[in-house]
């Protein structure tokens, strides 16, 4: 391909040659087919330019919200010749270059290999991709170039920030739940003694109590307790509704933050977790524990986007026959535009479940955009204030939380 350099040197070398046929001017003759002539035998470098080939690694396949993601470039001249090379490497729009650049113009050496490096970071979750490079060689006088674009994409993750949770606050009146692993106690095979009951055929003599049998003169066993740690789910509303606010603070953002937070704290005490995000659909995060379904639950926040109007009641409903009696709920919710939020409570509350609402205020963030008017917002703060006092007063442990608190707030207004 010709650069503006040989279109521009092509035309004025026609021009001052057919300009001196005009005016029978030798000089511009012999000016303007000179020009021409430097520009045909400057085409066959165009034959010889570098053959580069690239190599691009990351730091990491996932990071975390304000997390850095370094970019590293391998550039290889695998022809004898040298030329000018321009490289550009496409950034999804939401990151900010932290530091280096994407973009860079080098004279590449024939055999010679360099390398270069950028880092960018990513403020808002979801899933990205880098790419596609734009690549374009040039010959020595910068007249010819070659461009092609690489289709290589190299995706990567961005999770919500993990804030982490004070133990003092996880303790209080809400049942003991998130200050470490939440034991059923049956009888089994466990170490606690539970009590003592007759000797039956098949027992082991090890269960014996024989201090029992000195004592009664019968053959007694020793009963056990048996641990089993509880299930936990966790409910992300993303309906449309979720989104208001800025790209960065709405009660998507903050929900997902606060679901993060969670998760991370209570895998930490060996519990089971589930996920299940509604919007449009339902996505679910079945029960486990462990690293591994932290990075389930991470992936799946990071892929909520803010749509539907799937309402509460319906999530509840599909939810409770697989959900074992007593087991905590943890909705993060703005609890906004849903009318079926009082049945849905109705249904799990009247079942024994313990649950808990964690709720970003909508108003605070629309307010702090200017878009509601003084005397409406007034209205929309008394409504909401009432319906959590009504809320409390069923027996749901709800966080009316602000923006620009930390989840830890939230959390303590939902222990009260």
């Amino acid at each position: 391909m010709w650069s503006r350099k040989a279109t521009a040197l092509a035309g004025c070398g026609a021009f001052l040659a057919l300009s001196g046929l005009v005016l029978l001017n030798y000089l511009f003759i012999s000016v303007g087919i000179v020009m021409l002539s430097f520009l045909f035998l400057a085409s066959f470098l165009n034959l010889w330019m570098p053959r580069v080939t690239i190599e691009r690694t990351t730091s990491s396949d996932n990071i975390f919200e304000d997390g850095e993601l370094e970019v590293s470039f391998t550039l290889r001249n695998r022809g004898l010749l040298g030329g000018f090379v321009e490289i550009y490497d496409e950034v999804p729009p939401q990151a900010r270059l932290a530091r280096g650049s994407n973009y860079t113009l080098l004279y590449l050496k024939g055999r010679q290999e360099v390398s270069f490096a950028y880092t960018v970071q990513v403020p808002l979750r979801g899933h990205y991709h880098l790419g596609p490079v734009r690549l374009r060689v040039k010959d020595a006088f910068d007249l010819f170039y070659n461009e092609r674009h690489e289709p290589a994409l190299e995706p990567f993750s961005v999770f919500p920030r993990i804030e982490g949770l004070e133990s003092e606050i996880l303790g209080g009146k809400n049942p003991k739940l998130y200050q470490g692993a939440m034991p059923i106690y049956s009888i089994g095979e466990g170490s606690q003694f539970y009590s003592l009951r007759e000797f039956l055929p098949g027992d082991s003599m090890r269960k014996v109590n024989w201090k029992a049998l000195a004592r009664t003169g019968r053959m007694m066993v020793n009963e056990t307790e048996r641990e089993n740690i509880i299930d936990i789910y966790m409910l992300l509303d993303a309906r449309g509704v979720s989104g208001v606010g800025t790209p960065t603070n709405n009660p998507l953002e903050m929900c997902c933050r606060a679901a993060a937070s969670f998760a991370d704290q209570l895998l930490r005490s060996r519990n089971n977790i589930a996920l299940t995000v509604y919007g449009s659909r339902t996505a679910t995060v079945h029960l486990g524990r462990g690293e591994t379904q932290l990075f389930r639950i991470l992936t799946a926040l990071a892929d909520a986007k803010a749509e539907g109007e799937l309402p509460l009641k319906l999530v509840i409903q599909d939810l409770l026959p697989y959900i074992p009696s007593g087991s905590p709920i943890i909705l993060f919710s703005a609890l906004d535009n849903d009318p079926s939020l009082a049945e849905a409570f109705t249904l799990a509350l009247t079942r024994g479940y313990a649950l808990t609402v964690v709720s970003p205020s909508s108003i605070d963030l629309e307010a702090a955009t200017g878009r509601i008017p003084a005397g409406p917002e007034t209205v929309a703060r008394m409504e909401r204030e009432n319906m959590v006092t009504e809320l409390r007063g069923w027996g749901v442990h709800i966080g009316d939380w602000k923006p620009g608190e930390p989840v830890n707030m939230a959390l303590a207004g939902a222990q009260r």
